[in-house]
């Protein structure tokens, strides 16, 4: 059970940073499929800096499970611990369509990693495990998640490879990056280890100018996809609202990466 790939033989991964209600997740649905978007992110758990709003949980599960079913997407969400991957194993066991679970750039505790690893190498085929770059800059911890990942028994073929960039620290920032990318770091890691590397522009930027920014940088590189936030009402997003694009933003950058889009909003390949 393949995960989807679309324009030009990339993962291009798209929608909100969290999963908000029903009817958001209808909405995006119905804006991102005619534009051959098949990988939908919605994070039922999210990590927060500081307290706030940190998602449906458990309890939505349910509902990104019938969407997906009956509009035929891909869901994509974040998982920090095993009691989430048991209990989206437990309902996505019998799903038609690949699922894409990632661990953050938070989720550094390697036994975690690694009964996430086992419990979903367990389940199904149909689970694809990817995994952040962790928070600081550091290559070989970059790499050690990797060899916990393998070592649980998760297969390699079912493996992909996120870059967020690091916390910007006491580095010159002059665009006030979220996170700063390291793409020569990147590919060193996508080289040793043979798995595709998605770029995650939302986290590095933090706002739609500096999402346009890392896409413009990262399109000198052979990158694999794009994890892109776009949110169907930005302006009510529960969740980092400043670094999520309409979908107006989003189509213009799906334009810019791939060419223009047809009348049903599939890319000219």
């Amino acid at each position: 059970m393949d995960l989807p790939r679309n324009y030009s033989n990339k993962y291009i991964i798209g929608g909100p940073c969290a999963l908000e209600s029903r009817e958001q997740l209808i909405d995006a649905a119905s804006e991102l499929l005619p534009l051959n978007i098949n990988i939908i992110r919605a994070s039922l758990w999210k990590p927060r800096t500081q307290t706030g709003w940190d998602g449906l949980g458990t309890l939505g599960i349910p509902l990104l499970l019938e969407e997906a079913e009956e509009r035929g997407f891909s869901p994509a969400t974040e998982i920090m611990c095993a009691e989430h991957a048991i209990a989206l194993a437990q309902y996505f066991k019998d799903f038609n369509h690949p699922v894409l679970v990632w661990m953050g750039a938070r989720n550094q505790n390697h036994f975690e990693q690694s009964k996430i690893a086992r419990i979903l190498s367990e389940t199904s085929d149909q689970f694809y495990l990817m995994f952040k770059n962790q928070i600081w800059e550091d290559e070989t911890h970059w790499l050690g998640i990797y060899d916990h990942i393998i070592k649980a028994g998760f297969p390699h073929e079912r493996i992909l490879i996120c870059h967020r960039g690091f916390n910007p620290g006491h580095d010159p920032n002059p665009f006030k990056f979220r996170n700063l990318p390291n793409f020569q770091m990147a590919l060193r890691v996508k080289e040793k280890l043979g798995c595709p590397m998605i770029i995650d522009p939302s986290h590095m930027g933090g706002s739609p100018d500096n999402v346009l920014r890392t896409i413009i940088e990262a399109e000198n590189y052979p990158f694999d996809g794009y994890m892109i936030e776009v949110h169907p009402h930005v302006n009510f997003a529960k969740t980092d609202q400043k670094q999520q694009l309409d979908i107006t933003q989003f189509k213009g950058i799906i334009n810019r990466l791939f060419g223009s889009l047809t009348l049903n909003g599939a890319a000219k390949r």
